[in-house]
This record gives structure tokens, sequence and C-alpha cells, in this order.
């Protein structure tokens, strides 16, 4: 199943990706090292950004999220359901309850 996160705030996307990464940062979980999320501007025309987990000792990062605006709302989409605790707390802390609402969709097949 695949989340998207609706963040009503005047923040930019950067800003409420860099709030789920600063809380995304293990030391010791994996074998491989360090584990940490962090946010780069998309390559594309459009401005968007992309969340990315990286592993200390591995330069190679793996996509977790899509951050862009989205009229009031700062969309955090595309998100694996297995990783939903590491953004709704972030979230729910910083914006509060009201503020944050979450769409789930089960992928095409």
């Amino acid at each position: 199943m695949t989340i998207w996160f609706y963040v009503r705030t005047t923040d930019n996307p950067e800003t409420v990706g860099e709030v789920v990464c600063e809380r995304n940062v293990f030391e010791d979980a994996h074998p491989k090292g360090k584990y940490s999320w962090i946010i780069e501007r998309g390559k594309g025309e459009e401005e968007y950004w992309q969340i990315m987990s990286k592993y200390e000792d591995l330069k190679e990062l793996a996509n977790v999220a899509l951050v862009y605006r989205n009229g009031d709302a700062v969309v955090l989409g595309e998100i694996n359901d297995n990783l939903v605790p590491n953004f709704m707390d972030p979230l729910l802390e910083k914006y509060g309850f009201d503020n944050v609402k979450w769409i789930t969709a089960e992928p095409k097949r």
C-alpha cells in the first residue's frame, strides 16, 4: 500500500521534509553503518524534493518519498506503508493533528 501525507502549512516543502529527515537518523541500527534520511532537490523541471535514505558506508541513495507543494498543503507522497511511523510522529508533533491528513492507495496492478 502507498501513503500520501498532506500537511497544511506555509512552510516550504524542503522545511517539511527536513522535519521528517531530522527524526530518521539511526546509529548502529544497520550492519552497514549509520542509516539516515536526507532531502535533495528533484532533478526535474518542476519544483519538488526527494527524501532519500542512505547508509554511512554506501554511496547509493534510495528514494523514500517525494515532497512538493499543492495549494495550501505540502504533500509527502509515494510512501511505503512500512514507513508510516517514521513520517507520522514528526509531522504530528510539529504540525498537529488538525493540519496533517493522509490518504492510502493500492498500487495499480
